[in-house]
């Protein structure tokens, strides 16, 4: 039998084996991200301007166009879950609206999701994502919109290209330096009872990947300020949570068929406030379709 005098460099080298040979994944540590992100943010600010609070806000109150984009090849063959998982990590992203708040003077990152469908730096989110850097309030002050990579990589949002706030979608350029970046494909409309994949930083859970299905396809009825409207809306049953708006949903081809939105509760009833099942809206793809067009 052989004898170890010392277990540890044993481990260590057991451990290393299994990375390198593919039988073991890093855990995500999410204290270390934050930690990075906020490193990075402060380091970025201090040589780049990000879009304004005001021009971001012009741009969201301006009319939805559709705009060019260099849209990558959809993938035609089904791609095993954990192998979808990493390729799309690469092109998810988290959006960052980078402020200071009135309490203290530490700088601040209210977190969503998004993901890269144009190598150059197009990047798409929520609408209310967006909106949440141009109408920050209760004494906060915004210092800039951000986008952090998988890999680290931080970029500041150079402009809002389009958005649509019926549809919850918004089109992002960031200033990538002429870097190249990871994009996902836009697939074909998704049907009820199709497999999908979602990725997303729920509650600061980040690249938290859940598996589901279509469960439904319908026309919802949303009160806006100016009166009611319905819009297209894909409802799935991956778990996803605050965070995860603006995230990817992904068919087994690990193409985007959908974009994370927002959740809605079904109660029993006025007198009975149980909460019965909750509804996981996203926006679908042909929604998206039509504020994109491949250049």
């Amino acid at each position: 039998m052989m004898m170890f005098s010392n277990k540890k460099p044993f481990v260590l080298l057991f451990l290393q084996l299994l990375l390198v040979t593919g039988y073991a994944q890093e855990f995500t540590d999410d204290a270390k991200i934050n930690a990075g992100f906020l490193k990075s943010v402060d380091s970025l600010l201090s040589r780049v301007k990000t879009v304004t609070m005001e021009d971001a806000k012009k741009a969201l109150g301006a009319p939805s166009l559709s705009v060019a984009a260099g849209l990558v090849k959809p993938s035609t063959k089904p791609v095993p879950a954990n192998m979808l998982y990493e390729k799309a990590k690469k092109a998810t992203v988290m959006v960052g609206c980078i402020y200071l708040c009135p309490r203290c003077s530490n700088t601040h990152i209210s977190e969503s999701s998004g993901y890269v469908i144009d190598p150059k730096g197009i990047v798409v989110t929520n609408y209310h994502v967006a909106a949440t850097y141009a109408n920050m309030s209760g004494g906060n002050k915004p210092l800039g919109f951000t986008v952090r990579m998988e890999d680290g990589a931080t970029y500041a949002v150079q402009s809002v290209l389009t958005a649509s706030k019926k549809d919850d979608l918004a089109l992002l350029q960031l200033e990538t330096g002429g870097a190249v970046l990871p994009a996902l494909a836009l697939g074909k409309p998704a049907k009820t009872g199709d497999e999908i994949f979602v990725l997303g930083h729920p509650k600061g859970m980040h690249y938290f990947f859940s598996r589901g299905h279509v469960v439904n396809k319908y026309m919802e009825e949303v009160n806006g300020d100016t009166g009611s409207f319905f819009r297209e809306m894909m409802a799935i049953s991956a778990d996803y949570a605050t965070g995860s708006s603006g995230g990817p949903v992904m068919d087994v081809y690990g193409n985007i068929v959908g974009t994370v939105s927002n959740t809605r509760m079904l109660l029993h009833s006025e007198t009975n406030q149980s909460v019965q099942m909750v509804v996981k809206n996203t926006v679908p793809v042909e929604s998206l379709l039509k504020l994109v067009h491949k250049e």
